[in-house]
């Protein structure tokens, strides 16, 4: 035990901050009002007390909001930001880490960073106080948005660590961040007194803890001052000169910077990995599936930025059509208040869900409009017709696969030129209308609008490197017509697969194995919350068959439609019963052209509440599974739960992982990956791959669950603090889930990161018709003189990148119109060598310049700004 003196040698930095929450069993609304009189405040003590600094939670855009009630205040806030009295930023909101691209956390920092300018600065730590849970590639995000330090509560195993202060580095070892622990949570000094009870109560013992968990050589500590919407601690300087009097330690006002600089004096440890452990703080691991709704709406908006609208924005930009940036980081702005930790967790109220999901719907309005601006401009640029179709690739690389194409036409039949090969997918009639009003040079007069098919094909042809190609069709004689024939057998087989369907049971023969129920539906009770899944109490899961299966072919193509139903229990009270009232319907679309690759559509409605419903895949292969991460690649291994894991955990560590676009398991002689952008949680169960569908419930947060004892998550066993009922969260409504899984010889990490990037980065197309002028909701208004002047060629390519690299982005720059930025990943453990193409620079996703030995590292990636009206020559790497 340290004597008086040598505790005294211990400096303690107290660091006074708010936790901000932007909304939770509150809405947005309701923080902007809180704001209003606290933030004035703030500002009014940062004044009175020039000595004193405060943390205004790390995010922009709660302060941004602030000023549209108080712009009088500018003036007054950034005098304080750059005296260092209020440290701002660096996230635009205090965002999710594990349920969201990485380049999304990658926007909420740029966004973040470019909003802190107008105020002075940015505070350069990786403040991440509340968000549950952290993925292993954070000290790459953190390093491209020029943080070399991490501060975090959750998800901390200090026997990991060894320590709460430590070196936190990447998977590939070169990207590393101070990361600083605060293992009793960023309300450790809330309500500060300097009175012998709170100073030898709470203070003296939470740094003692601290203490005795640190390496002989430090010698700081630091102790979060604030708690949720707390202001500023009045009369700081006197209270702390006051509390040295009674304590064993010497207290000091600080902030995060100074800390961190006092800590990287020291040898700290090194840690790689992730933070998932839930000792110290409860991380809700199964919070993946709370609220699909949500989830599946975010993905879908940060889908179409990520992979559509910012390269799009690019081919636009080289077109002559120059849309602001602001418009797309409007866009953003929408999807990343939504990204904040509790909003995608799901761990929210109804009302804050159906604010959520109209926000998501505002951004997903705003980036379907940036593409239909362009396709439509360019379109109107080449004055192309009805009978043709404008076909975009957002990929910086040539292709030549199968895209989907929609055209709306008069004909039934049609057949597209220059293409290798076409499948009609589906088909639809719109009947004749009577009485249409038709403005003519002679007045108006009414007339019959002719039907016409919207149509939707898969068309093999060539593209080149993020541009585009018109392709033509023409009406094609009835007796040629394209169609599904129906196969007696039902069965599909690919290069060494086959997929067949007898009595109930669906198969799976690969090579000379064959595997009994290949995909199914589990169903079980969930007696869990928002925050988390939790088992019913003897209730085993029940397996969901399908009942029949019907196969179509059209050329090399196939398709299975496998259809089910089963009976379920409505309710909790109804499973406890064993009472089967409710039929359960379901089907899965199977598709497969010949190859080892199957793409997969799941369609169902939900009428069942409290439940958890998951896709089981039987594979086949007892190996271990490799999980996609952020620029890289994460063997994950069953957790082994020890009998008495309420000793160490303040929940059981259940073996539930976040899903990030893709899983892998494999053997020494065969490999299966799954790719989704949609799902967000799996289990691993034997040979068996579980992907969580979605958990329903009727609470924002409950007490006493078999896997969280103790109070409930959400305050809502708090004094004061009653239990919140969220029937929406009951998702009472039909889903499709898109997914793909194909099957190789062994896990091969730049194929499956290649595959991704295709999967990703998917075609769209226009078409310029004037049969549905509502199809486009902007066809309508969109004036033809807005065209880009310059004449444009019938096929463009603004950039090619050779086809071994992966590209994580593509957008205009930030800081400059005549510039974009473009991102290569290296997801692979080999360092690999890439020469740079004339004229561009590397930098960092700040777009501020940086060295480059001509390599990129392993599980990194390689951030380049290029001059958009330069032709580049890429060189394909080593």
């Amino acid at each position: 035990m340290k004597s008086a003196e040598e505790r005294k040698k211990i400096t303690v930095h107290l660091v006074n901050h708010t936790h901000w929450d932007r909304e939770w069993y509150f809405s947005d609304q309701d923080s902007l009002v809180l704001s209003d009189l606290l933030f004035s405040n703030i500002i009014l003590e940062l004044e009175k007390q020039p000595q004193v600094n405060f943390v205004l939670d790390g995010q922009l855009s709660v302060l941004d909001e602030y000023l549209e009630l108080h712009p009088e205040n500018f003036t007054r806030i950034r005098r304080l930001v750059e005296k260092g009295q209020l440290q701002i930023g660096p996230w635009y909101t205090q965002p999710d880490t594990l349920h969201l691209n990485g380049e999304s956390l990658l926007r909420n920092g740029i966004i973040g960073n470019k909003k802190a300018q107008k105020y002075g600065q940015s505070l350069k730590v990786g403040y991440l106080p509340d968000t549950f849970g952290f993925n292993c590639q954070l000290p790459v995000i953190f390093n491209e948005l020029e943080m070399n330090s991490f501060v975090f509560w959750r998800g901390l195993d200090p026997d990991k660590t060894k320590s709460f202060y430590f070196r936190w580095r990447s998977l590939g070892g070169n990207r590393v961040v101070t990361a600083i622990n605060m293992p009793q949570g960023y309300g450790t000094g809330m309500l500060l007194q300097p009175n012998k009870a709170y100073i030898k109560g709470r203070l003296d013992p939470a740094v003692k803890f601290i203490e005795d968990q640190l390496i002989n050589n430090v010698t700081d500590v630091v102790i979060p001052v604030g708690n949720d919407q707390l202001g500023l601690t009045s009369d700081l300087e006197r209270k702390v000169k006051q509390i040295n009097e009674l304590g064993e330690y010497k207290y000091i006002i600080s902030d995060f910077p100074n800390f961190i600089a006092r800590t990287n004096e020291n040898t700290l440890r090194e840690y790689v990995g992730e933070f998932l452990d839930p000792v110290f703080a409860r991380i809700h691991r199964s919070c993946g599936s709370s609220r699909m709704d949500i989830k599946i709406a975010a993905a879908t908006l940060e889908n179409l930025l990520l992979y559509q609208v910012e390269p799009l924005m690019v081919i636009g930009k080289k077109c002559g059509i120059n849309l602001s940036n602001e418009l797309l980081t409007k866009s953003w702005e929408k999807l990343l208040e939504s990204q904040a930790h509790d909003s995608l967790a799901g761990s929210i109220v109804d009302s804050v869900a159906t604010d959520i999901l109209h926000r998501l719907k505002e951004g997903t309005q705003l980036a379907q409009g940036i593409i239909n601006t362009i396709q439509r401009l360019i379109s109107v640029n080449l004055k192309l017709n009805g009978h043709q179709i404008l076909l975009t690739n957002p990929l910086p690389q040539k292709r030549t696969e199968y895209y989907e194409v929609r055209v709306i036409t008069n004909a039934k039949n049609i057949f597209f030129e220059d293409v290798e090969d076409m499948v009609l997918l589906k088909q639809e009639f719109i009947p004749p209308r009577e009485n249409i009003l038709k403005q003519t040079s002679a007045g108006q007069e009414y007339v019959t609008e002719p039907g016409y098919y919207i149509s939707n094909y898969l068309v093999k042809t060539a593209l080149l490197g993020l541009g585009y190609k018109v392709i033509s069709f023409y009406k094609k004689e009835s007796r040629q017509a394209l169609s599904w024939n129906f196969q007696e057998s039902a069965e599909i087989k690919g290069a060494t697969v086959k997929i067949w369907f007898s009595n109930g049971h669906l198969y799976l023969t690969r090579e000379s194995e064959t595997i009994s129920d290949f995909l199914t539906l589990q169903d079980c009770g969930n007696e869990g919350d928002t925050y988390d899944f939790s088992p019913l109490k003897d209730d085993p899961p029940i397996t969901l068959y399908f009942d029949q299966a019907t196969v179509h072919t059209q050329g090399a193509f196939q398709k299975m439609v496998l259809c089910g139903e089963t009976k379920l229990p409505l309710n909790l009270t109804e499973r406890q019963q064993n009472k089967y009232t409710h039929m359960f319907k379901y089907a899965i679309e199977i598709q497969c052209n010949g190859t080892d690759q199957l793409k997969i559509k799941l369609h169902f409605k939900n009428n069942i509440d409290s439940h958890q419903l998951t896709l089981a895949i039987n594979t086949g292969i007892q190996g271990e599974v490799i999980a996609a991460v952020p620029f890289g690649f994460l063997k994950r291994e069953q957790i082994k739960i020890p009998t008495n894991w309420k000793e160490k955990y303040a929940e059981k560590p259940i073996n539930y992982w976040p899903l990030d676009g893709n899983i892998t398991i494999s053997d020494a002689s065969k490999s299966l990956t799954v790719f989704t952008s949609e799902i967000k949680e799996y289990r691993q169960e034997n040979e068996r791959l579980l992907l969580t569908l979605l958990a329903t419930t009727n609470q924002l947060g409950k007490p006493d669950l078999v896997n969280r004892p103790g109070r409930a998550s959400g305050d809502t066993t708090n004094v004061g603090h009653p239990l919140i009922p969220t029937p929406q969260a009951q998702l009472k409504q039909s889903f499709e889930f898109n997914f793909e899984i194909d099957f190789s010889e062994y896990f091969k990490e730049l194929e499956i990161a290649l595959k991704q990037n295709k999967l990703n980065f998917k075609t769209d197309c226009y078409q310029k018709q004037e049969l549905n002028l509502f199809y486009q909701r902007l066809d309508n208004k969109l004036q033809d003189n807005l065209a880009p002047q310059q004449q444009l060629l019938k096929e463009k390519e603004c950039f090619c990148l050779p086809k071994n690299l992966v590209i994580s982005a593509c957008y205009p720059c930030y800081s400059g119109d005549d510039q974009i930025i473009l991102r290569i990943s290296n997801p692979t453990k080999q360092r690999i060598e890439f020469k740079l193409p004339l004229g561009a620079s590397v930098v960092d996703a700040l777009e501020n310049e940086r060295k480059y030995d001509g390599s990129i590292e392993k599980y990194d990636v390689l951030t380049l700004k290029i001059d958009l009206h330069k032709n580049h020559k890429f060189f394909r790497n080593e």
